[in-house]
């Protein structure tokens, strides 16, 4: 990581084309390691299976998960999740006894940039719990999915056609499914649900702003002496040209018109600490069928798992649209 951002400020230094040389670091990045989520052996402990859909048009396969309801009479975990500034804690414990009401369906839980099907997996548990199956994808050029990056908006096609899949085959029913998107997921969430008829409600975790505004929070957050010596043009123009190469418009990446225009029902997680995806961007979302939760003390990686407090929100909510 240090290597490639001291070839960036290299580059930048000493040749014009800063802005190509940033595209093609957002372009050949690779996800995350996933070890400090969740290790091999809880995947399978967990009995999470692992299945390929691929598309004939396209040629392309993407790697996701399924699994089905729990029937454990206790959950927990706790996780410390760092971003470069703090550490986070996400807890949760929660036993059925306590739960409100049995719930059913699916939930389609989508990765943000640079992570895989893997740092889903512990909302996925908390679901499980509840009552749903699961079905997580990698997104197009993460994890073990295959083509070059689709920045949330061509994933949308075929992660919809993969609904369509494991519905036909029984995998899943199709009544009563649900899109939770992480920060770039949001976005395949909402276009995915802006295109069918059959989405029950959507779920946000940190919800990415457009794409090249959040490559510059980003570098910002995550790597100040970076940001400081790159000018903020640079980054949104690198940005905005790693989408162009991949016949991406910048507008495409913007969410809030899809919400604005959807009677689906909505619920947005945001953390007044996260400065990648402000909770602030979506104050001006007063709609009936929006509803916004701003949580405290947490950093945006950490947005990924779901803690006690988001259960308190989630059960009511699912309560009212399940």
């Amino acid at each position: 990581m240090l290597l490639n951002k001291l070839v960036i400020i290299i580059l930048c230094f000493s040749i014009s084309a800063c802005s190509s040389n940033i595209a093609s670091y957002i372009e050949k990045s690779r996800s995350f390691p996933h070890d400090h989520i969740i290790t091999s052996e809880q995947i399978s402990q967990w009995n999470f299976s692992k299945s390929n859909y691929c598309q004939a048009q396209s040629n392309q396969c993407i790697s996701y998960f399924h699994a089905a309801p729990l029937s454990n009479k206790r959950i927990s975990y706790s996780i410390d999740i760092e971003s470069e500034k703090s550490v986070s804690a996400v807890n949760l414990e929660l036993s059925r006894d306590n739960l409100k009401k049995d719930f059913s369906g699916t939930i389609i839980l989508l990765h943000g940039f640079r992570a895989s099907k893997e740092f889903m997996l512990t909302s996925a548990l908390y679901f499980r719990f509840l009552g749903f199956d699961v079905i997580i994808p990698d997104l197009l050029g993460h994890g073990e999915s295959d083509g070059t990056k689709g920045y949330g908006v061509v994933d949308s096609e075929i992660i919809s056609n993969l609904i369509d899949d494991v519905a036909h085959k029984n995998i899943i029913k199709q009544k009563n499914i649900y899109l939770l998107g992480n920060s770039m997921g949001a976005l395949t969430a909402a276009r995915i649900s802006s295109s069918r008829q059959d989405i029950s409600g959507l779920i946000f975790q940190a919800p990415m702003v457009k794409f090249d505004q959040a490559a510059y929070n980003y570098a910002k957050s995550g790597f100040p002496l970076l940001s400081g010596i790159i000018s903020e043009s640079s980054i949104r123009e690198g940005a905005a040209l790693a989408l162009d190469r991949a016949n991406i418009k910048i507008d495409d990446t913007k969410i809030k018109p899809l919400l604005i225009s959807s009677q689906t029902p909505i619920l947005i997680f945001a953390s007044s600490s996260d400065s990648v995806a402000p909770h602030t961007e979506y104050q001006d979302l007063i709609y009936r069928n929006i509803k916004l939760v701003v949580l405290n003390d947490r950093n945006h990686p950490s947005m990924v798992a779901i803690g006690q407090d988001e259960h308190r929100v989630l059960s009511s909510w699912l309560a009212n649209n399940n």
